[in-house]
């Protein structure tokens, strides 16, 4: 009777041990930590060495959306993430060698001489107010892959008529609004909303819009603009929208 009972309290421990270790956030291995290190130094040369006029702003900005993507990926399907690593690694190279292409065709001072200070550009004309009503063809929305928060080529226009519309009206702010279909649960759909919000925060302060007028939410699958069974109405959903606010 006793080894019975002591069976019982061994199984229930082990099950304990192994619900704990399923709910525990899988750490990344130092192979990976240093290619995750490695991209990340490499878009910091490209911001380095491009400075000032040198940067490629957006392919920085994707560049960074793609490495903080990898690392979420790894962390949470690193069964799979091994694509969206090579995919950040190819987003790093080719800013660093468009920041690198800049510098190398720059004019180069004559020997001996000292180059000429930098001509000051005539003051732009003031912007003439326009009303927000105007821009609305900027608020268009962008879309994600299912599961997905890296910013897709086809999300990119939309996202630099968004950065313009902030740099032209200087004192409009922007909510960035997160939302997903409705397959999985609601608190992790919050979090993946939260993450493609920030995702495109991310690339609207790379294309040089000021990050405190920017804010973002998640509304997760609570607003779903299409509420029919198939991928096309799901595709609809995984999007984010970008809200005026006075």
């Amino acid at each position: 009777m006793r080894s019975h009972k002591l069976f019982l309290v061994a199984f229930v421990v082990l099950g304990v041990a192994l619900l704990a270790t399923g709910c525990a956030k899988r750490q990344l291995t130092k192979s990976e930590t240093a290619r995750l290190d490695a991209i990340a130094a490499k878009i910091a040369e490209a911001e380095r060495i491009g400075a000032p006029d040198c940067v490629p702003y957006k392919d920085v900005a994707y560049a960074k959306v793609a490495l903080e993507h990898a690392q979420h990926e790894l962390i949470e399907h690193w069964e799979t993430a091994e694509a969206d690593v090579k995919a950040a690694e190819a987003a790093a190279d080719a800013a660093l060698a468009k920041a690198k292409a800049c510098v190398a065709a720059r004019p180069k001072p004559a020997a001996g001489m000292a180059p000429p200070p930098p001509s000051m550009p005539p003051p732009a004309p003031a912007p003439e107010p326009s009303p927000m009503v105007e821009e609305k063809g900027a608020m268009a929305p962008v879309y994600f892959d299912f599961d997905k928060s890296f910013i897709r080529d086809d999300a990119k226009p939309a996202l630099q008529k968004v950065a313009d519309f902030l740099k032209k009206e200087k004192g409009a702010k922007v909510q960035v609004q997160g939302n997903c279909d409705e397959r999985g649960t609601a608190e992790y759909n919050m979090a993946l909303g939260d993450r493609r919000a920030t995702s495109a925060k991310k690339y609207l302060v790379g294309l040089g819009a000021d990050g405190n007028r920017i804010s973002t939410i998640s509304y997760g699958k609570e607003k779903p603009v299409c509420t029919e069974q198939n991928e096309g109405c799901w595709q609809k959903n995984r999007r984010g929208d970008f809200v005026v606010q006075k």
